[in-house]
């Protein structure tokens, strides 16, 4: 018997409409990173600009974290986790590349492009004081008094306790004091 004209297979049509879930679903994320993007690129690059201290590293790092979130695809009302997903991407980032050859102590002294509109970048004294803590300190302390994180926030993206955050910001602060940088 002929196949009646308009008439497709099942199978056919779900094929059609799987392919049309996928092309929404990514066209949503898409919207969502663009999003973040917008809103937090440049705090997320000048953090990673002050632990790294090399911008060009920095930039580099975020846009690898958005990247690797973009290939996640995130679901339209997951913009929080979103966001906590970039923060640990960056904060491992920085991580790895103060992990490779070289790591923190290759950088130049000074931070290039230290004026951001609306920004103070600490002092060399205190970035370079900033070098010699432990990096688990330094993101603790760069990640409360710098970006205003929250602790909740700073343990997720470093991956620890909220006691922890505590306990590594106290020694380093006290390191900073036994140092002279802070009074």
């Amino acid at each position: 018997m002929p196949p009646v004209p308009g008439w497709r297979h099942p199978r056919t049509r779900s094929k059609r409409h799987a392919a049309h879930r996928r092309h929404r679903k990514a066209a949503e994320a898409d919207r969502v990173v663009a999003v973040l993007y917008r809103a937090h690129y440049q705090s997320l690059a000048r953090v990673a600009a002050l632990l790294v201290r090399d911008t060009v590293a920095a930039e580099e790092i975020v846009q690898s974290a958005f990247v690797s979130l973009h290939r996640a695809r995130p679901h339209p009302q997951d913009e929080d986790r979103a966001l906590a997903y970039l923060r640990r991407a960056v904060v491992s980032g920085i991580r790895s590349r103060d992990a490779a050859p070289g790591g923190w102590h290759s950088r130049p002294d000074g931070l290039p492009h230290a004026s951001w509109p609306g920004h103070s970048i600490p002092g060399t004294l205190l970035v370079t004081a900033l070098q010699a803590l432990p990096a688990r300190q330094r993101e603790a302390l760069v990640l409360r008094y710098y970006a205003q994180w929250t602790d909740a926030q700073i343990a997720a993206a470093m991956g620890i306790s909220g006691q922890a955050v505590v306990r590594q910001a106290e020694r380093g602060i006290s390191t900073l004091r036994v140092c002279g940088v802070l009074d």
